[in-house]
């Protein structure tokens, strides 16, 4: 189970315009499509879910808040700074 600090930085990424933009993108990749199978792989660290589209698309969605620490790093801190304004650096 995560630590508040997860949570906190799912929650940053959420409402930042890049998150949302992200979560967009991959909602309209998958409505109205139909999932023909579904299977996990072991990563190590983390099962990977891959789903097989209809148009023989495969699509592995990764939401895991590493990955988004990752990917998103300065979006991170730029949230961050907006919840925490006394901690920005001047």
């Amino acid at each position: 189970m995560g630590d508040i600090c997860d949570a906190s930085d799912l929650d940053r990424f959420q409402r930042s315009p890049e998150g949302q933009a992200h979560l967009e993108e991959i909602r309209l990749m998958l409505l109205g499509r139909t999932t023909r199978a579904v299977t996990f792989s072991n990563e190590g660290h983390s099962l990977a879910t891959l789903l097989y589209l209809d148009d023989d698309t495969i699509f592995q969605p990764s939401l895991e808040v590493d990955a988004i620490r990752q990917q998103f790093a300065g979006v991170l801190k730029r949230e961050h700074c907006k919840d925490h304004p006394e901690r920005t650096p001047r």
